[in-house]
């Protein structure tokens, strides 16, 4: 009876345990449902091998990197999946995980005909029965191609470096830590362990320290990037140049985290820059030191460089950038035909001339040289123009001409005065031969007919040697000098010109009046040379008068061992832009025909050559006075007598 009653209350229990044995096994079901959803689809692939590597269990993701169905891949051996060059790889990492029974891990690279290879890396170890190990496949084939774009490009960066002589660093302004790259050590020539702060310190030039912590300073307190160069010293004495380019690092707070830069080495370039330095200057020296003006234009026809003559023939120009026109054609938009610059950026050399007009200065005559300069691309020219100042050769030559011109007249009036000379000696000596029989024979004397002969024979007698005397001045004004400077009497070769100055046409309207100082000492200089500046001035006091004049000579010493002479007239006189180029060589206010402007210029000129001086003075309807001052010839001491004035 009592067994009846306990069978239903263990039937419960059973039935209970039944119930739970179920719920567990459902919970079990689901789990392992939950753990193979996990395993297959997990994103890293799960594989069981046996000691020989064969593939026991796969999960999906193994599927997909072998790209084969479970069912064909379970009992094949790993190795018919793994690429050539890796199988040795795999079959002794295989040997490694079952011998050691510690968990494993190798790289290897599948069988795969993709564009790129795909790799994997796989994490073993053994299960507890020990004939088989669990192992996961991770793809770490983008990660690869990236350490692979990350090597590649560091291996470029560090041949970029090495090949440019630039090294990178960081500065960690809180830490003070310093990274730099093996070419900036090599750079600094600092051992890996020496990549510290004061390290870089110690080799920067003790007088380029304080700037480049300075600049340091001023990025890491500011957040400036900035450049600089400066030296280093090592301790073997060798001085190199570096270019640095600094940029901090900000954070969102404003504040400076990190500072990179960039060294290059410099050195080759400076010591180029130095070289190029030298050499410029020396091509400048050579530049200034030639005695011609020279202009480099570039191929806008504007002028790029030139030389120190250049501002002296054109003083009143801004030289640098200054356009061809405004030299050669300012009145003409173009010109091309006739400017030098423009023919020569053409590649045509030309020769030409200008005549510059200074104002307040003499105006010059220039001879123009413009030659092509090639460019290198054969594409645009520039020109290279001399400038030579041609204006005293000019002169000189003009000058020459002058002096030949008064040679020829000189040995032309030689001639002459010797073919006229001897009829007027037979004339006075006839003339005086009557005088005397005049004066021996009275019945002569008491001739009514003959009674006017005595004044007639006198007149011949006079005229004649009056004609004489003339002819001699004229043969003195015109003798041909040696150009050596002698002792000349300025009195003497003053009373010649003007006694050859009485028979000019209108000399009767002019008033002559001379005041020659006596006893006046010698001068040093060429007396046909004087005598030509005295007939000049001379000249150009007679040429200042319309009608009657009165033209003023004096001679006088002067304070300072000097002789000066004055011809003062009051004529027409000059207006003040006449007197500024009144010694202009070609300048002249007289009508065509009548000169051509270089009596004055000589003058000026002669009077210089002999270490004189001149000067004027004149005022519209007042006249002129030109005074010649020459020093006096030294240690001579010579005494003369007066020559009487002309009144």
């Amino acid at each position: 009876m009592g067994n009846l009653q306990n069978i239903p209350a263990e039937q419960i229990a059973l039935e209970l345990q039944v119930k739970e044995l179920r719920r567990s096994l459902e919970d079990l079901k689901a789990s392992r449902n939950r753990y193979a959803f996990l395993y297959d689809f997990a994103p890293v692939g799960y594989f069981t091998f046996d000691r020989k590597g064969k593939i026991r269990s796969v999960n999906r993701t193994g599927e997909r990197l072998l790209e084969g169905d479970r069912s064909c891949l379970l009992g094949q051996s790993f190795e018919n999946f793994v690429a050539d060059e890796d199988c040795f790889v795999f079959t002794n990492f295989i040997r490694a995980v079952f011998y050691s029974q510690e968990k494993k891990t190798c790289r290897l690279r599948l069988a795969k005909e993709e564009p790129q290879p795909q790799s994997v890396r796989i994490e073993a170890l053994v299960t507890e029965s020990g004939e088989e190990c669990l192992a996961v496949f991770i793809d770490i084939t983008e990660k690869k191609r990236a350490e692979l774009a990350l090597a590649e490009s560091e291996d470029n960066l560090t041949k970029a470096q090495a090949m440019t002589r630039v090294g990178s660093w960081s500065f960690d302004p809180v830490s003070g830590a310093v990274r730099a790259s093996a070419e900036l050590l090599q750079i600094m020539r600092l051992k890996p362990e020496e990549t510290t702060h004061e390290a870089f310190a110690s080799v920067v030039h003790p007088d380029d320290q304080q700037s480049v912590l300075e600049h340091l300073r001023l990025g890491i307190d500011h957040g400036q990037s900035y450049e600089i160069e400066h030296r280093l010293l090592f301790d073997d004495g060798t001085l190199r140049w570096v270019h640095s380019i600094i940029d901090p690092s900000i954070n969102a707070a404003n504040k400076v985290v990190k500072v990179y830069g960039t060294t290059q080495d410099i050195t080759q370039r400076k010591q180029a820059e130095v070289e190029l330095r030298n050499k410029t200057n020396e091509l400048q020296a050579i530049f200034d030191s030639i005695g011609d003006g020279i202009m480099v234009y570039d191929h806008d026809g504007k002028i790029q460089h030139h030389n120190l003559i250049s501002p002296q023939l054109f003083p009143l120009k801004n030289l640098p950038g200054m356009s061809c026109r405004e030299l050669f054609h300012p009145d003409a938009h173009t010109l091309p035909l006739l400017c030098p610059v423009e023919r020569a950026l053409q590649g045509e050399r030309v020769d030409s001339s200008l005549v510059v007009d200074r104002q307040g200065q003499k105006s010059c005559q220039l001879e123009i040289t413009a030659t092509p300069i090639k460019d290198a691309l054969g594409e645009k020219n520039r020109a290279l123009v001399f400038f030579r100042d041609v204006t005293e050769k000019r002169l000189q030559e003009l000058h020459l001409i002058q002096s030949e011109k008064m040679s020829s007249i000189g040995v032309l009036a030689t001639g002459i005065a010797h073919e006229i000379n001897n009829p007027l000696t037979s004339i006075a000596g006839f003339a005086e031969a009557l005088q005397r029989r005049f004066r021996d024979n009275p019945a002569l004397r008491e001739d009514l007919l003959l009674n006017d002969f005595p004044h007639y024979l006198e007149v011949i007698v006079r005229e004649s040697y009056r004609c004489k005397g003339i002819i001699d001045h004229l043969l003195s004004f015109g003798r041909k000098s040696d150009g050596m400077a002698v002792k000349v009497d300025v009195n003497m070769a003053l009373v010649e010109i003007l006694e050859l100055l009485k028979y000019q046409p209108g000399d009767h309207q002019i008033q002559i009046v001379s005041t020659l100082k006596s006893d006046l000492p010698w001068v040093l200089g060429d007396p046909s040379g004087l005598r030509q500046v005295f007939m000049n001035l001379l000249v150009n006091a007679y040429q200042a008068f319309d009608g009657p004049g009165l033209v003023e000579v004096t001679t006088e010493t002067t304070a300072g061992n000097r002789v000066a002479i004055s011809i003062r007239d009051t004529g027409r006189g000059m207006a003040p832009n006449i007197l500024e180029r009144i010694w202009e060589p070609f300048f002249t206010t007289k009508e065509v025909g009548k000169g051509v402007g270089l009596g004055l210029a000589l003058t000026y000129n002669t009077v210089k050559r002999y270490g004189g001086e001149i000067r004027l003075q004149s005022r519209v309807g007042e006249g002129s006075q030109f005074t010649v001052l020459l020093p006096i010839e030294r240690g001579q001491e010579i005494e003369k007598q007066a020559v009487p004035a002309r009144g």
